[in-house]
């Protein structure tokens, strides 16, 4: 049974694995972001799309009309896994950090961030890694991270904190050996229950990557359903 942390940070990733196995063909991919998903986008389904069809999620990433579905879009990208996906993800983050984003763009902002965990784990994306690292708090550079994870409860920017969060949730579900690195390079001995939260969850994203960088994230899902 994986402790709650580890529960707690899959749900708040929405990327739980639901996939069906039944080995159909893929409905059209607009379709298929337009769903609603219980458990998350299902991981298993995503993977049967290709870089093909990249442009047309870009293009819905930028349409107004399709807000609802960003969220989804944006895991379905990471899902993927193509490269050329990453910039814009980018984009499409940091252009919702400049004024007060709508709630559908605020949950697609937080999916996007998390989701290019998926895509470094699938591409090996430099630009995507260093952004998830560099995407920790002014504060948990300064000062490592277990002093902003506490500031999630404190005076930090509400995006700051959330950011913060998303990034170590990316890093984790990446696989990848810097992720790790920087993970362990921000983990400091706790001062207070506070602090000892904060490095029960780093901790806990550590087991993550390294359990998906020995099983690979097919079978760590797959051995993570209900």
């Amino acid at each position: 049974m994986r402790n709650l942390t580890l529960k707690i940070l899959v749900a708040l990733a929405a990327l739980v694995w639901a996939g069906s196995g039944t080995g159909r063909e893929p409905m059209d991919i607009e379709e298929f972001v337009r769903q609603v998903y219980i458990h998350g986008v299902p991981y298993e389904e995503a993977n049967k799309y290709g870089a093909p069809v990249v442009p047309t999620l870009l293009k819905m990433l930028k349409d107004p009309k399709e807000q609802d579905h960003w969220s989804n879009i944006v895991v379905t990208l990471g899902m993927i896994g193509d490269e050329s996906a990453v910039e814009p993800m980018i984009e499409f983050i940091e252009e919702g950090k400049k004024g007060t984003p709508s709630r559908s763009r605020r949950k697609a902002m937080g999916s996007a961030v998390t989701a290019l965990g998926y895509l470094i784990n699938k591409s090996g994306s430099r630009k995507a890694l260093d952004y998830l690292i560099k995407s920790l708090t002014p504060q948990a550079r300064a000062e490592g991270f277990l002093a902003a994870i506490t500031d999630l409860f404190g005076t930090t920017a509400e995006w700051d904190k959330d950011l913060s969060k998303y990034a170590v949730m990316g890093l984790a579900l990446s696989g990848h050996p810097r992720a790790a690195t920087a993970l362990k390079s921000i983990r400091k001995p706790p001062k207070s229950s506070d602090d000892r939260a904060a490095k029960e969850m780093i901790d806990e994203a550590l087991r993550t990557n390294k359990e998906i960088a020995d099983k690979g994230l097919a079978e760590y899902y797959r051995e993570s359903r209900p």
